[in-house]
């Protein structure tokens, strides 16, 4: 895919058309919304929105319109082949259908550019409303309507969440069922997709207002600025017990005022440094790493490098650790920001005073490779961690990593964002004959997870969570 030239990737209402499209604006529906009368895909405030994001939505926009009004256009009838003559609740069909009209669709649109979508543009043909039981869009059903003379109602929105479609009121008798069950995606108890997209709207609404009154960005990164007294292992503790007090004291929150909002919006970021500090106690016998000098973590980085965009809250990694002086952490990997090699960060106040410090290396080779450039200078991390389902980006060079950090006995966490990604992840490294600990089992929750769920991309069913699933664990 093409570089995205956006600074800011568009939060989920905005993909779903529910919020404004324009990359410095965002609003959500507490603002007058119209659609854009081109693809009738995404939404705007705004004419002088609309005017300033048309240099970058132009292109796709274009596509998608013809698309709906060019019914000869090749590969356009694999479409309407993918989906199912009744409607169905078998999830796995539907995520299956779901993938591949999603890829036939990304075929059509590259075909008719010339190039490939960027990520922006991907993301939002995979997150295109659908009928929860048939995989139906709109435009779908715009052209089925065109082709049969008749006029497209639209697909139909859950009354409760407005956040789930079908395309017919016969197709959502059918769907009420799984909408309104159970999801294992979730913390705390058993939530519907229904009532995880409710808690998701006002989530969103929460940090939205947020933005708008303290000036904060679409994602909070917030590391609190205190130093443990000693270390305090974290078997059986919780999010809102390690942060809850800091959060009220930070944002001044009212005693009665729900900590939850807060907790989602924070743990986003500190999920990668909590899985970290976890994954540590979890993979040694005994407290001793807690009392080194100099900790270092190797960082497989992901596509989004969300690792070294928010490398702020690996700060909290020292603020736990009141014995540890100097954090060194290496960034390997293609996703990487090119030209940044070494740095001495600065530290929180309470760390400056101790003499603490931040060293961050980047690297945008393969693990791999970085080890074997290093050669005899290279020392093997305290712990190496792959944030969310890793494995998946850049094979088969990350076939290479994965059987040296297996050979090489390397201390190594990885998660994922949901079961079944977490399930995969471990059946591809058992089958490169990668021995997994047993500590953490196979395809656990993560209790250092986000809990911030999102609706699973370019799925009808299920919501991710960042580093929700600790999927295995090496040496």
């Amino acid at each position: 895919m093409q570089d995205d030239s956006r600074q800011i990737f568009p939060p989920f209402l905005a993909r779903a058309g529910q919020a404004c499209y324009h990359h410095s604006c965002f609003k959500g529906d507490t603002a007058p919304l119209s659609r854009c009368g081109g693809c009738r895909r995404v939404a705007y405030c705004s004419p002088e929105c609309q005017k300033l994001d048309w240099t970058l939505h132009k292109s796709l926009c274009k596509i998608i319109a013809k698309i709906e009004t060019s019914h000869s256009i090749t590969g356009l009838a694999t479409l309407f082949m993918l989906i199912p003559r009744e409607p169905t609740a078998d999830v796995k069909l539907l995520h299956d259908l779901t993938e591949d009209q999603i890829a036939a669709y990304k075929a059509i649109c590259e075909f008719l550019l010339r190039r490939p979508l960027n990520s922006v543009e991907y993301h939002l043909i995979g997150q295109d409303p659908r009928c929860l039981v048939c995989t139906r869009t709109d435009q779908l059903m715009r052209i089925e309507a065109a082709t049969n003379g008749t006029t497209s109602q639209g697909l139909i929105p859950c009354p409760d969440c407005n956040l789930t479609f079908c395309c017919s009121p016969a197709h959502w008798e059918a769907a009420s069922a799984l909408h309104h069950a159970p999801c294992e995606d979730t913390r705390g108890g058993p939530h519907s997709q229904c009532e995880l997209n409710v808690e998701l709207r006002a989530q969103l609404r929460f940090e939205n207002a947020l933005a708008q009154v303290r000036g904060h960005g679409q994602r909070r990164v917030w590391v609190p600025a205190r130093v443990s007294a000693a270390w305090t292992s974290l078997e059986g503790s919780t999010w809102e017990r390690e942060f809850g007090d800091e959060l009220h004291k930070y944002y001044n929150i009212h005693a009665w005022s729900p900590i939850s909002p807060w907790l989602r919006m924070v743990s986003d970021s500190l999920s990668m440094a909590m899985t970290i500090v976890y994954g540590l106690e979890k993979l040694n016998s005994s407290d001793a790493w807690t009392r080194k000098q100099m900790l270092t973590i190797h960082v497989l980085v992901g596509h989004h490098a969300l690792e070294c965009n928010q490398s702020i809250v690996f700060e909290e990694i020292l603020h736990r650790l009141p014995n540890v002086k100097t954090l060194k952490m290496v960034f390997c990997g293609p996703a990487v920001p090119p030209g940044i090699m070494t740095e001495d960060l600065d530290t929180c106040p309470d760390c400056t005073q101790r003499g603490n410090k931040r060293i961050y290396e980047y690297t945008t080779e393969e693990y791999h490779q970085y080890v074997k450039r290093k050669g005899g200078a290279f020392e093997p991390p305290d712990l190496c961690v792959g944030f969310d389902s890793a494995v998946f980006a850049g094979w088969p060079e990350r076939e290479k990593t994965y059987r040296l950090l297996s050979e090489r006995k390397i201390r190594t966490v990885f998660t994922a964002y949901n079961r079944e990604e977490a399930e995969m992840e471990v059946e591809l490294l058992q089958m490169l004959g990668v021995t997994l600990h047993p500590t953490f089992g196979q395809a656990v929750k993560n209790p250092w997870g986000s809990l911030h769920p999102l609706p699973a991309g370019h799925r009808q069913y299920g919501f991710y969570t960042l580093s929700g699933w600790m999927a295995c664990a090496l040496n």
